[in-house]
């Protein structure tokens, strides 16, 4: 059979989603043929995920120089007919996350259109959290929950063989009678080592490149582990396994060490990678002798240099060492909040402030690079917490502290919260944005929310004498726009040229002197004295 996979991205280049690098190669070797449309380069009106981290300064800026990132101007119609014309499929899987419905309704509604006996088959995080609200669409034809691997090569079997798609475990569909039926789940996915390695034959090269340090790198997408063992309140992860219950077997997985060796050498060798990006949930929760033949073996057979996530409880001087040993360039560690209550009793994080400072202290002292990631607009956010979050990340000192906003993703315990308390209208077609919140909170407003997000680097870098003027250069008036371009250039200068470490020149004072100046005459003596504090 003819199988199209459409991944509805919106918003993230220089990554090849796992699910679909995994399951074409599976299907080919059950002999079907595949192909991709891929949404990433149509622009649907989403700011770029590279473009608004490095407009925040979140890393450095790239010099794009010979990589055509442009989004084309077209719409996805136009773009989508003409791969339906030239494949012809039988079959279109739909790979959508909650924020991207909209777009894979769009896809749904457009194959149908184009020829309706085509089964569109949609997968992700969506369908899996809301079967119901997915299958309403009637252009949509089953859905997958929870793992595909085993299920959808069963199901285009039935289409191909005339067994009963209506008996596949992990599907949904709707009923002739009315309603959805939701077939029981099969037991996770145990034997990752016979699973073939990850193709992106099917990817635009372009989601090979990925920016680091404000230079283009060649990166490759991995996942040694399956599982996260943390229950966060705001992750798509702990209702799907709530979703298995607790007979579906073991829920962390990984690969042996000899064959994801064997598999990141074959990548490496393919595509020429000279970076890695592992996207298990916490890189370093396995056990220690684990982690020790990896560290061996990775070092010798692959070195590579890559990034990853990890959790403070599991960041010692054990697994520093093992993450030095392997080549680790950068590594991504949550904070979340800096408030305590938000971050043990709303969301449901267990590591302390005290961890959380010394695992960055480990990793700065190896000369690993780190970033944090911080979740601002959260339910129950205040001035005084986002304040508390950039305190944190001051002391803990993260190379480079990232920011995003949270999103309330339909399923999650902080998600049905949030629209429960009417933060969220669930019936809205508003979508995760990199640079705006979706959440209308009643203890800060979605302008001072923004306004601080945008100077959340400054915050967090910059000494504290300068906290009162970045104050000022949140107000969206015209010295507050030349406040913040001169601070951002401050920043540049002293943080950003320097690895992510304060480091000012000669030219500080009279730059901060420049600075006070700028406030209203009446005001600049008040200003000088508090900077001098």
């Amino acid at each position: 059979m003819r199988i199209l996979f459409v991944w509805t991205n919106k918003d993230q280049m220089g990554y090849k989603p796992l699910a679909i690098a995994l399951l074409a190669p599976i299907l080919r070797a059950h002999g079907h043929e595949v192909a991709l449309f891929d949404t990433t380069f149509i622009d649907t009106g989403h700011v770029d995920d590279t473009e608004d981290g490095m407009r925040v300064r979140i890393f450095k800026k790239m010099d794009w120089e010979g990589h055509d990132r442009r989004k084309k101007k077209t719409t996805i119609q136009i773009d989508l007919l003409a791969k339906l014309i030239e494949f012809r499929p039988e079959v279109v899987l739909v790979s959508a996350l909650s924020d991207e419905i909209q777009i894979g309704f769009e896809v749904s509604r457009v194959v149908k259109w184009w020829d309706s006996s085509i089964q569109i088959i949609w997968g992700n995080k969506a369908v899996t959290t809301e079967p119901g609200r997915i299958l309403e669409n009637r252009n949509i034809d089953f859905g997958c929950i929870g793992e595909g691997i085993e299920a959808v090569p069963e199901l285009l079997w039935c289409f191909q063989d005339g067994g009963d798609p209506e008996d596949v475990q992990n599907m949904a569909f709707r009923r002739d009678g009315g309603g959805i039926q939701i077939n029981p789940l099969r037991p996770y996915f145990q034997d990752l080592d016979s699973l073939p390695y990850l193709d992106w034959s099917l990817f635009d090269r372009r989601h090979l490149i990925k920016p680091f340090d404000g230079k283009p790198r060649v990166g490759g997408d991995s996942m040694i582990g399956w599982g996260c063992p943390n229950v966060c309140t705001y992750c798509i992860n702990e209702p799907t396994r709530e979703l298995y219950g607790n007979h579906a077997g073991k829920y962390m997985r990984r690969y042996s060490v000899d064959r994801i060796i064997k598999e990141l050498k074959h990548l490496r060798d393919t595509w020429g990678l000279n970076l890695i990006i592992f996207h298990d949930e916490d890189f370093t929760a396995k056990p220690d002798t684990y982690l020790a033949a990896l560290a061996e073996a990775y070092s010798r057979e692959v070195n590579v240099p890559f990034a990853a996530m990890v959790n403070a409880k599991h960041i010692n001087e054990k697994t520093v060492e093992y993450l030095k040993r392997m080549n680790c360039l950068s590594v991504s560690m949550g904070i979340e909040t800096g408030n305590t209550f938000l971050r043990k009793s709303v969301l449901k994080r267990t590591e302390t402030k005290e961890e959380i400072i010394n695992a960055f202290t480990l990793l700065n002292e190896a000369g690993i690079r780190t970033s944090s990631f911080n979740m601002l607009g959260i339910p129950h956010e205040t001035r005084k917490t986002l304040e508390e979050t950039a305190e944190l990340n001051r002391l803990a000192q993260p190379r480079f502290p990232n920011s995003v906003y949270f999103y309330p993703y339909k399923g999650t315990k902080l998600g049905d919260f949030a629209i429960q308390q009417g933060m969220f209208d669930p019936n809205s077609t508003a979508v995760y944005e990199q640079d705006r919140p979706t959440l209308t909170l009643s203890t800060i407003s979605t302008e001072e929310l923004v306004a601080f997000r945008d100077r959340f680097v400054l915050y967090v870098k910059m000494p504290k004498r300068y906290q009162k003027i970045i104050r000022r250069s949140e107000r969206n008036d015209n010295l507050g726009i030349i406040l913040t371009r001169k601070l951002f250039s401050i920043y540049d200068d002293y943080v950003l040229e320097h690895n992510g470490i304060w480091n000012p020149d000669e030219r500080e004072e009279d730059r901060i002197r420049e600075l006070c100046g700028l406030i209203t005459p009446e005001t600049t003596k008040k200003w000088n004295d508090e900077v001098k504090k």
